[in-house]
């Protein structure tokens, strides 16, 4: 079959998410009001079952790496996850998670094995919404690597294309399910693709969102701008919600619990935003003020990764935009440092 293309009607996509579901867990996107979530899949409800549209409102990283997870002992080995509906964006997230997880001398055993037990059926954007920028970061509204499987609606049917050995072989294990692809259904997804991609390219314009080659530099430059960062921060309330909605995001803290049967430890999410975030011994704080915290998110983001890995932290997904209470927009942020125009706020 050309290309390791392949094609699978909506029903038996249906059909094949119920036989994997036996001896594995079988997550899909399930539409909730305006939003898509993930939640283990369920016949009774493929109706509203959503494998296009857009990012889900769970960054991918909530499920490789847990919000709480036990780390005593071995790392356990549940049932395999299949996940399936998994955005651009977050496949993108994945090179930043594995690289802090599974780069250097030591991989973290919990999530290698979380990662390892992990099916990706990644699907294409079938069209944008305004929050969306991930052509700004070097992205796209459609897979390019990083699954296993990547389906893009096409008419009646999915065009399914294998990324990893471990895409083929189920594939291989399910043949009757995949067809071969018409001589039209590459030139069918790439103007799909392209229709999505001028929508996310249209938000970008008309927001002003600079680019990649922009913002480099951009954080170290204006590092000791204390007023802007402190405007910038004016509104926030240092819930964390823009960490913990973010898919690269991964600073994590180690608490103990006690109970009759003995001592566990855990591992949990934390966010840069939070007050006690960099407290150490002795109450002493480096970051004590939130502006030095929020700037501490966009330096890490937009310096120290493109740094350290030649990328950006940030894939344009925009959950961090919906999920901040104080409508701190990172574009917004973002557009301050490149062009230098903003509100200088009242002296404190």
């Amino acid at each position: 079959m050309k290309n390791n293309l392949y094609t699978i009607t909506k029903k038996d996509l249906f059909d094949l998410f119920g036989r994997l579901a036996g001896a594995n867990r079988v997550v899909v996107p399930y539409i909730k009001g305006e939003k898509l979530s993930f939640d283990d899949f369920d016949p009774k409800k493929e109706d509203v079952i959503e494998l296009g549209g857009v990012r889900q409102s769970q960054p991918v990283k909530s499920f490789i790496n847990p919000v709480r997870e036990k780390i005593t002992g071995s790392a356990p080995r549940g049932k395999p996850l299949v996940l399936a509906g998994v955005k651009a964006c977050d496949l993108s997230s994945l090179f930043v998670q594995d690289s802090v997880f599974l780069g250097g001398d030591i991989e973290d055993p919990f999530y290698a094995e979380n990662r390892k037990n992990t099916t990706i059926i990644a699907s294409d954007c079938t069209y944008a919404k305004e929050t969306c920028f991930c052509v700004a970061m070097e992205g796209a509204p459609y897979p390019s690597r990083y699954f296993d499987l990547s389906i893009s609606a096409i008419d009646n049917y999915f065009l399914v294309e294998v990324g990893s050995e471990k895409g083929q072989k189920l594939i291989d294990g399910y043949k009757t399910f995949f067809k071969s692809p018409s001589v039209h259904a590459e030139d069918l997804r790439r103007a799909a693709r392209e229709r999505v991609t001028g929508q996310v390219r249209d938000f970008i314009a008309g927001r002003g969102t600079p680019d990649t080659a922009r913002i480099k530099g951009m954080v170290r430059k204006n590092y000791d701008l204390t007023d802007f960062w402190k405007e910038m921060a004016s509104t926030c309330v240092e819930c964390g919600a823009c960490n913990l909605a973010c898919p690269t995001c991964h600073c994590f803290l180690l608490f103990d619990e006690k109970d009759q049967a003995g001592a566990k430890r855990f591992r949990v999410w934390d966010a840069c935003l939070y007050s006690t975030f960099a407290k150490v011994a002795g109450n002493h704080n480096p970051r004590k003020h939130l502006y030095e915290r929020l700037r501490n998110r966009f330096d890490k983001k937009f310096d120290f990764f493109p740094e350290t890995l030649g990328c950006f932290a940030c894939t344009g997904c925009g959950r961090c935009i919906e999920a901040c209470p104080g409508s701190i927009d990172i574009r917004e942020v973002l557009k301050g440092l490149v062009s230098g125009k903003w509100k200088t706020p009242p002296h404190e």
